[in-house]
């Protein structure tokens, strides 16, 4: 169990991320700092603060479990996750990090039209929604687990603390808070807890005895669910909000490149040394709540001092996500629904009050959601099923195409959305009909329309880039 030592630096830490947020306060003066943090970080900030985005809660619990399970083929939900960077670096965030927009759903509204932009901000918010209610999940389970607390009062004192400093700063809190949190979750996720880990089970010798052999190939959870997790995962980070949101903070194209690549290959790491860490617990702990290896593992394996720093670790992970993802959600609220259809040239002095109004929203609704959707990868792949099943067909169309159908994405996000949701009330949320039914249905819907729709426009990147 963890000692005074322990509970000192968890809340040392949450203390710290308080801070942070009060001293992020004054640097946000602008609409552009508070959503983008001046689209002016450098490679490291840039580097870090993606890596912290994308490696959350659900991707650390979440694939801890899945080695539990699976043993070296619970690697597919971080693997696709760096797949994805890896594949947006060289892809498009040169092209995104020149762009002034603010939005994914500005750049749809500018290849298919407002309606369009109507379909993917739901969507949009739907998904940033979705993963800010995980990374609350997570922070539930860390803490019940580990430090025994109601898993109600552990996602309002966690999830709290990361509302709190993402409305009061915004941008440069998420940024000056994520690179406080990379460091800790290097050091204590992806370095500390798998040298301990691997020495508490006893060597290779102990691990290899206890692991069902089918359970060291990547292959273990089988070809189907491999596949799922690659189509939900993969395309979901080239398209998502909080994603292009962090590009759009990167000071140049070279720096939104590199380091978006970078973190690709850092996730694969990660993949890793979690998948091994659940295979640990496996081994001593057979019996136990897959769920809950994470917390298992770290209050086990490690030493008193270290376990609060692992913690700390697995917190930072869930809370940087969950401040880019709120974030997001409330960019989405603010840039696509409200000066959209509200107001279109609301005061720049106010503007930076109205979005605090809406992260504040955003992490009401967040809390409300995750005392209903309780299981951490079911609500993952919600999220990613709307994202990747709706908006990927049409937003890499519109990068790769020339001339194209602006009907053909509407129709497009129109019947996937409407076939996600459906297949989800059918088969239920750990169904994987949704993702690959719809987007197999975007597909066709944006193929056969923009084959028969005569009144094709040109790609308006240029135009994008230019803005």
């Amino acid at each position: 169990m963890l000692n005074t030592f322990d509970y000192s630096i968890i809340i040392l830490y949450f203390l710290a991320m308080v801070g942070v947020g009060f001293i992020a306060s004054r640097f946000a003066k602008s609409k552009e700092d508070y959503l983008v943090a001046g689209r002016r970080l450098s490679f490291p900030l840039y580097f870090g603060c993606m890596s912290a985005l994308v490696l959350g809660g659900g991707s650390t619990i979440g694939s801890t479990k899945l080695g539990y399970i699976y043993g070296f083929g619970g690697i597919w939900l971080d693997l696709s996750l760096g797949i994805g960077l890896i594949g947006m670096g060289f892809l498009v965030s040169s092209k995104l990090s020149k762009m002034k927009a603010l939005s994914i759903n500005e750049v749809i509204e500018g290849s298919y039209g407002a309606t369009a932009r109507i379909f993917s901000s739901v969507l949009t918010f739907i998904y940033t929604l979705t993963v800010s209610v995980v990374q609350v999940l997570a922070i539930g389970t860390i803490f019940n687990v580990a430090l025994g607390w109601p898993a109600v009062q552990s996602m309002l004192i966690g999830g709290g603390i990361v509302i709190f400093y993402t409305f009061i700063g915004g941008m440069w809190a998420v940024t000056m808070t994520d690179i406080v949190q990379f460091v800790i979750k290097t050091i204590g996720v992806l370095i500390l807890a798998p040298i301990f880990a691997f020495s508490a089970v006893g060597g290779w010798d102990k691990l290899t005895a206890s692991v069902p052999a089918a359970n060291f190939s990547i292959g273990s959870m089988g070809f189907e669910s491999m596949l799922t997790y690659f189509l939900l995962y993969a395309p979901g980070i080239l398209i998502g909000q909080d994603i292009w949101q962090r590009v759009f903070t990167a000071k140049n194209d070279k720096t939104a490149k590199s380091g978006t690549v970078s973190a690709g290959v850092y996730c694969i790491a990660y993949a890793f040394a979690t998948t091994f860490l659940g295979m640990c617990v496996f081994t001593l702990y057979p019996n136990i709540e897959a769920q809950n290896a994470f917390a298992t593992g770290v209050i086990n394996f490690l030493p008193a001092g270290i376990r609060g720093f692992v913690l700390a670790a697995a917190l930072a992970a869930t809370m940087s996500c969950a401040s880019g993802t709120i974030l997001a959600c409330s960019t989405v609220m603010y840039n696509d629904m409200y000066t959209r259809f509200i107001n279109r040239n609301p005061d720049e002095n106010k503007a930076i009050w109205i979005n605090r109004g809406f992260a504040l929203l955003i992490g009401a609704l967040v809390m409300i959601c995750a005392l209903w959707l309780k299981d951490v990868l079911v609500a993952l792949d919600v999220a990613y099923a709307y994202l990747s099943g709706t908006v990927f067909i049409p937003v890499l169309a519109s990068f790769v195409l020339k001339k194209f159908s602006p009907k053909a994405g509407l129709f497009s996000l129109g019947a996937s959305g409407i076939v996600v949701t459906g297949l989800f009330f059918k088969f239920g949320f750990t169904s994987n009909y949704p993702i690959l039914l719809g987007m197999l249905t975007g597909l066709i819907v944006y193929v056969v329309v923009n084959a028969v729709d005569k009144n094709k426009v040109s790609q308006n990147m240029p135009e994008l880039l230019e803005q």
